[in-house]
């Protein structure tokens, strides 16, 4: 029996041709050891079989809806799994990853531990071209929207399937900016969160595991309609315009430099890169590291690549 029988989550996993990875992840939400939950299973319209590999689970704790079109990064999906939700915290899954049997268990003992705390943040693991790397929080406790953000100017704080959030403050922040971009949406999402709420709870529980050798997320070849802009930039470019003396000001325009700059990166190596996508970059705010990216951006392509593969080696 669980300790917390009155904490019930909607588990929200958008699937679009994941056919040979998707029964990982939905087996590892019904391995969980907290059973206090619904899985709702969208399906965006795949084409190799994953409609019928989700149709096939029978157990009563699984809803499958169908959308008619699919959209980019599942946020449209994602969105719809929000709304459909019986339960008051929604947990995210990508269908090409997975959780550990304790992620729901971790959560349920957080929320009854921070009861005024809506939004809470575990550790997690990536792999990729098989190697593990681990993002651990150092501690475990209840930050500031304020210390978070400044925490995520300089790094990725935050993952989708380690993220446990009420669905109120879901709400309020807006949920995924579906049809408003194709990448980064899930990092503009919690910006937005950090702006609507006072603090949030990180954990050094690792729970989850991100294979980006499974996702498919890329860019390239004919794919000229990238986004030029991270929808973060918009996010915080929107918040200053109305708060321009705040106090994160200087953190929040380090974050968008950093996106931008990483997406100007990635479309330089795509060789979809222009020298305009660096009027959205805050100059004022650039550090040493920044300007070195920069002259990445300004320099032959050849040499950025060689830069991105000695980086990737010494990892």
């Amino acid at each position: 029996m669980n300790s917390h029988d009155d904490i019930m989550f909607s588990v929200i996993m958008p699937v679009f041709n994941k056919g040979e990875h998707v029964r990982l992840a939905i087996d590892s939400i019904l391995n969980q050891k907290n059973d206090n939950y619904e899985i709702i299973l969208i399906d965006d319209c795949s084409k190799d079989g994953s409609a019928e590999i989700i149709d096939s689970y029978k157990d009563k704790k699984v809803r499958v809806l169908k959308r008619h079109e699919p959209g980019p990064g599942g946020y449209a999906a994602r969105n719809l799994g929000a709304f459909k939700a019986r339960y008051p915290w929604l947990a995210f899954l990508d269908a090409d990853d997975f959780w550990y049997d304790h992620h729901l268990q971790q959560a349920a003992r957080l929320i009854k531990e921070y009861p005024h705390i809506e939004s809470f943040n575990f550790s997690r693991e990536k792999i990729e071209k098989g190697k593990k790397q681990i993002f651990i929080h150092e501690s475990e406790g209840e930050v500031t929207s304020k210390e978070a953000i400044s925490k995520y100017s300089r790094k990725d704080i935050f993952h989708t399937n380690s993220i446990i959030i009420s669905k109120r403050l879901f709400n309020m922040a807006g949920g995924f900016p579906a049809g408003k971009c194709k990448r980064g949406g899930d990092s503009d999402l919690w910006l937005r969160m950090l702006l609507h709420c006072d603090s949030i709870v990180i954990s050094k529980e690792i729970t989850s595991c991100y294979i980006i050798d499974n996702s498919g997320v890329i860019y390239g070849g004919n794919n000229s309609k990238v986004d030029k802009v991270h929808p973060v930039y918009n996010t915080v470019s929107s918040y200053l315009k109305e708060n321009p003396s705040s106090d994160m000001a200087a953190d929040l325009r380090h974050l968008a430099n950093r996106k931008n700059i990483s997406l100007a990166l990635a479309r330089k190596r795509s060789c979809l890169f222009s020298l305009t996508q660096l009027n959205v970059i805050f100059i004022s705010c650039l550090e040493t590291a920044d300007w070195l990216r920069i002259i990445q951006l300004i320099s032959p392509l050849s040499i950025v690549r060689l830069i991105s593969s000695v980086r990737k080696r010494a990892l």
